[in-house]
Parts: C-alpha cells; sequence; structure tokens
C-alpha cells in the first residue's frame, strides 16, 4: 500500500503546484494588461522572472513600434539606460579577480591620470570610488556630449578630465552621477588597450550566451529593436526623434539587451556566478558600500549603494535593484538574494516608470505570496493610476496652451540668428532657417525651436520632455555668441 501512495502523492503535489503557477501566471498576464489599457500609451512591455534555474514567467506585450504595429517579443532589444552600470560593476570586480586592476588602488596607479600634469583634484579617490559614486569630483561637460550630442574625440574628453574636473563641495561622499563610469571607461581604455564595450562581450556576454546583449547599437538589427516613444495622449504616442547611436553609448548607460538575456543575467546573479565566475566575486559586486538613501515611487527602500547596484528593502526582504531612465525608455533590474527571485521589466516609452514599477510591486507579491498587497496594488491600478494620468495630462495641455500663446522676441529677424555656434567645453551647435522656423541640433540632438518670452531667447528641447532656453549676444546688429547652460557658444561662420 505504502508504494502506491507513495507515486500518488508526488503525483498530486507537482498537479497542484502547475496549477498555482498557471493561476499565477493568468493573473498577471491580466495585471500587465490592464496596466496596458489603462494607461493607453505604453507602447510595450517586457518582463522577465527568474529563480536560479527556472524561468518563472517571460512575456512582452505591445509594440516594438506603436506607428507601424510592429509586435513586440522576447527577442526584441531594449535601451537600459543606468542599469548599465551593474554591468559594469561587475565587469570591474572580474577584471580585478584577474588582477588586471585593483579596486582600492588609486586611480593615479593607473593611466591616463598618472600621466596627467594637474594631478591635484584627483587625488585619494579609488577605482571603488568610481563604482560607488563616492569619488568627491565631477564634471559639468561630459554627459552633454558623451550620452547625448555624441560629438567629440577621445583627446577631447581626456582634456576635459584633466582640466575641468573639479571636486565637490560636499567632498567623498554618495552623490549619484554618471561620472565615475566615465572615468573608469577611460582607465580601462588606457591600462588595457580595450574598453568596457568589448570587455563586457567578451568576460560576460559571450560566456552566458547573451547574444543579444551589445553596447553597439549599430549591431543591433532594425527589426529587433524596440524603438523608443514619447507622448502621454492616446492616439499621440509616436516614436521619438531622439534615437542612440554608437557614439553616446557610454560606460554609464550605453546596453541594449532584451528581455531573454535579462533573464540570464538575473540567473547568473541567483545562481552564484552560474559556475562562470566564483560566486564570492558575484557576491562582493553587490555587496553595500556606502549608505545612500533612495525612496522611489514607493516601490523599494533604497539603503545604500554597491558596485553599480542599489541596496534596500522590499517588504523588509533584502533587494538588490537599479533603474535606468532615459528618453524614450525605463528599465528595471531586481533581485531578491534570500528568496531565490529575480525581475526585469523593461518599456520603451518615457511614461514606462510608473507602469514597471507597479508592475514589479503587483508581480513580487505575487510570487511571494503577500495577498494584501497584491489588492492593495491592484487598487493603485484601478483607482489612482487613472487620477495621476489625468492630472499628468492635464498639466501638459496647460503647458502647451501657455506655450502657443507666446510669441517671439527676436530683435533682427530669425534668419539672422542660424549659423555654426562653438564652445570648447560643449562642442558645435548648428541653427538653420527652414520655412521660417530655427531648428537647433548639436550632434544626435536636433529640434525645432519655439518662442520665449524674454529679448533673443528661444527655447529648445533639445532632449524631448526637458525645455531649455538659449539666448543670443548682438553687437553692431549682429549675432556674436549664444549662451546655453551657463555656457558660451562663439559664432563661428
Amino acid at each position: 500500500m505504502k508504494k502506491t501512495i507513495a507515486p500518488f502523492i508526488i503525483s498530486f503535489l507537482i498537479t497542484v503546484n502547475l496549477f498555482a503557477q498557471t493561476d499565477t501566471t493568468q493573473m498577471l498576464n491580466s495585471f500587465i494588461q490592464s496596466t496596458l489599457e489603462i494607461s493607453e500609451i505604453v507602447p510595450s512591455v517586457s518582463v522577465a522572472i527568474v529563480r536560479d534555474t527556472d524561468i518563472l514567467y517571460l512575456e512582452t506585450f505591445g509594440y516594438a513600434n506603436w506607428e507601424q504595429e510592429q509586435p513586440a517579443t522576447n527577442q526584441s532589444v531594449y535601451y537600459i539606460a543606468s542599469c548599465t552600470k551593474a554591468f559594469n560593476g561587475l565587469l570591474a570586480h572580474i577584471l580585478a579577480k584577474e588582477g588586471s586592476i585593483e579596486l582600492n588602488a588609486p586611480i593615479l596607479n593607473y593611466k591616463p591620470f598618472k600621466d596627467f600634469k594637474r594631478k591635484e583634484v584627483f587625488q585619494n579617490i579609488t577605482i571603488m570610488d568610481l563604482l560607488t559614486h563616492q569619488s568627491g569630483i565631477d564634471n559639468p561637460y561630459l554627459s552633454f556630449r558623451l550620452a547625448y550630442t555624441g560629438e567629440y574625440t577621445d583627446a577631447e574628453i581626456l582634456k576635459l578630465i584633466e582640466e575641468e574636473t573639479q571636486p565637490n563641495e560636499a567632498g567623498k561622499v554618495f552623490e549619484y552621477t554618471n561620472f565615475g563610469y566615465y572615468l573608469l571607461d577611460y582607465l580601462l581604455q588606457a591600462e588595457l588597450g580595450k574598453d568596457w564595450r568589448d570587455l563586457l562581450d567578451e568576460k560576460l556576454f559571450q560566456p552566458l550566451g547573451m547574444n543579444s546583449s551589445t553596447a553597439y547599437a549599430s549591431k543591433v538589427p532594425a527589426d529587433k529593436l524596440a524603438r523608443p516613444h514619447g507622448g502621454i495622449f492616446k492616439g499621440e504616442v509616436k516614436v521619438s526623434p531622439l534615437q542612440k547611436n554608437d557614439a553616446v553609448m557610454h560606460a554609464a548607460g550605453g546596453l541594449m539587451t532584451s528581455i531573454e538575456d535579462a533573464a540570464k543575467f538575473l540567473q547568473f546573479y541567483l545562481a552564484g556566478g552560474n559556475g562562470v565566475y566564483p560566486k564570492d566575486l558575484v557576491e562582493n559586486s553587490y555587496r553595500q558600500q556606502v549608505e545612500a538613501k533612495h525612496e522611489y515611487v514607493r516601490v523599494f527602500d533604497g539603503k545604500g549603494y554597491a558596485s553599480g547596484w542599489r541596496i534596500g528593502e522590499f517588504e523588509k526582504e533584502k533587494i538588490v535593484y537599479h533603474f535606468g531612465d532615459y528618453a524614450g525608455y525605463f528599465a528595471h533590474y531586481s533581485f531578491l538574494p534570500e528568496r531565490n527571485i529575480g525581475m526585469a521589466v523593461f518599456s520603451n516609452t518615457d511614461m514606462g516608470m510608473t507602469a514597471a514599477n507597479l508592475i514589479s510591486k503587483y508581480a513580487y507579491n505575487l510570487y511571494l505570496g503577500n495577498k494584501r498587497e497584491v489588492k492593495s496594488a491592484e487598487k493603485i491600478l484601478y483607482k489612482k493610476v487613472p487620477k495621476a494620468l489625468a492630472q499628468e495630462r492635464k498639466a501638459q495641455l496647460a503647458h502647451e496652451q501657455k506655450m502657443a500663446e507666446r510669441s517671439w522676441n527676436l530683435s533682427l529677424p530669425k534668419k539672422q540668428y542660424a549659423g555654426t555656434y562653438k564652445s570648447d567645453n560643449y562642442g558645435m551647435v548648428e541653427i538653420s532657417y527652414e520655412d521660417e522656423q530655427l531648428i537647433v541640433t548639436a550632434g544626435n540632438l536636433k529640434t525645432v525651436a519655439t518662442a520665449f518670452p524674454s529679448e533673443n531667447t528661444m527655447r529648445v528641447e533639445l532632449v524631448p520632455g526637458s525645455g531649455t532656453i538659449i539666448g543670443f549676444d548682438l553687437k553692431d546688429g549682429a549675432v556674436v555668441s549664444l549662451f546655453h547652460q551657463r555656457e558660451t557658444f562663439i559664432k563661428v561662420e
């Protein structure tokens, strides 16, 4: 009798578990579909939920290109912005294990810093300080060129690093910026003769079989790319004019990947290196190095920072996470090491953050069995999200009305403001006059200027959704320069 009961019990438990998994999957599918329907403006969402050896959930909803009704799939490639830091933090630990660099060594021990004439500002800064945003220095010019315009040479960037880097007033305390990862990139190039792009491919993507992951936008097939979108009104969501190219894929935010590869990356962590790298190396890469409060949309309670990862709590459980946000994209990576579960959520819209964070909150609580919190997430979706979206749309309409009521206040005809303007720190800005419009181009950025009330000024959105002001200096009835972001650009032609 015992011999027949045991197999029956095992079979029964397996059946119950399969039904439970099916029910969980159906609930999550329904919640994500409802999120897309209620928001009306999220082109796609791609979600992976994993354990160390199992894929619990892997689904993609919506469109890679909404205008062309091109479906997004699990193989669609998304830009993940600042989640790149987790990859490069891990890379630094791998290189340290191999003996190529030493994480606690001063950066002045390495090229290019040891060759700088101006060394004093870079003293007492380690590679770990770069990874954990504790260098105590910053540079106001690099992000504009490395992350947005792509107009630079390596020699120009090195010159800016040496000559324009300044100490922060607060000193060596945590301050989240891209700057430390920019410096890591140039250190690796100078010391190893390879940059982070190729090192990640060699040390991580190939060993893990992450065949859709790359730091080269040019290597992503057009039919695989989830295009970035912008807009908050139904019927007006469009592909963003700001597209990534190789020149603006930088070490602090320059990776593209698929949700299938995201699952592999998370499983690598949950499995303690998955046999590719030692467990202690992997754990050290997400070991907290500094306190860093991070209250983010009430999803996770951020308490610290590791090497490219934030450390916090979710429902009193330790969570390791990072988010990435850029015009037209949002990315989320996280895992609960003590509960052996991790998640990635990608979206290809400016408004993807709210949807992704709500989905992650719901999904974690669903898989952890927190029924009360599951109901709370449903309440937020069905009651709070529509109100918040309505408020956002109301604010946008008011903004558009205000913009429409503005009149130009230029003292010269528009065409006389056209020309080429140069700043040694920011690079070139081109202004052209076409069809009675002033079109501003700065490398990869391009926009149509609009009116601004102050004399000889205009408003631009070089980065979609982020308005800034350009002003002009006149002398003897002619435009001689413009100023933007507190920087003067001299008119050279």
